[in-house]
């Protein structure tokens, strides 16, 4: 399963879409994050609102960095 996570810095909005599934209906969480499902009732995609008031961001910023230093790391260790 594919993960793309976009964030609209406009709308302080942070999207996540697992995979290539098509939303067909949508849910409002009473913590401001909607949620998008697919003809099956899967979640497909999760919008959170107000991403960077909820430090969401600075998470994400810091989990970037951790998987990149992984990264270097591993290809060190096979070149």
């Amino acid at each position: 399963m594919d993960l793309i996570m976009n964030y609209d810095s406009e709308a302080d909005v942070l999207i996540l879409k697992f995979g290539e599934g098509l939303v067909v209906d949508e849910e409002l969480l009473d913590n401001d994050v909607v949620l998008g499902y697919d003809c099956d009732g899967r979640v497909v995609s999760v919008e959170v609102l107000d991403a960077s008031k909820r430090g969401l961001m600075n998470v994400l910023i810091e989990l970037a960095k951790a998987k990149r230093e992984a990264v270097k790391l591993i290809l060190s260790k096979i070149s």
